[in-house]
């Protein structure tokens, strides 16, 4: 049986916790797709989130069956918000604890977002999706 799933799960923001929650995913076989408005953003993520996958598996402390290569091969990254929304199965929202960006974000997410979509929120305490079902503020 693969461990890989045949589903996607799109984290908006990729810093620091956006690069921990892809590498979440990733470890148990998720593809997962980063977005961030600043495609040098993106990129620099992906390359930092090979090189602490690689670091974990010479330490012996990587998460999951898969190697970090394979792991690393399940994250992928886009400049485009509806790449990242549509046909996940999961959001993660990880943008700064911005009240206007969070605002712009959730207004967008809703309307890419499909019903049976589970959206999740990393804040504190901005309230994030105008939805009243499958919606989760995680603090990180």
């Amino acid at each position: 049986m693969s461990v890989v799933k045949d589903e996607k799960i799109g984290i908006i923001g990729s810093g620091l916790i956006g690069k921990s929650w892809a590498m979440i995913f990733a470890s148990v076989g998720y593809k997962v797709v980063l977005f961030d408005v600043e495609s040098t953003q993106v990129t620099k993520a992906l390359e930092n989130i090979k090189a602490e996958l690689l670091e974990f598996e010479a330490a012996g402390t990587l998460r999951g069956e898969l190697g970090a290569a394979a792991q690393a091969e399940l994250i992928s990254g886009t400049d485009s918000l509806a790449d990242c929304v549509t046909g996940a199965k999961y959001i993660q929202e990880c943008v700064p604890e911005v009240l206007e960006l969070k605002r712009k974000v959730w207004a967008d997410i809703d309307k890419l977002a499909g019903d049976e979509t589970i959206l999740a929120a990393s804040t504190s305490c901005i309230v994030s999706s105008d939805r009243r079902f499958r919606v989760l503020l995680i603090e990180f």
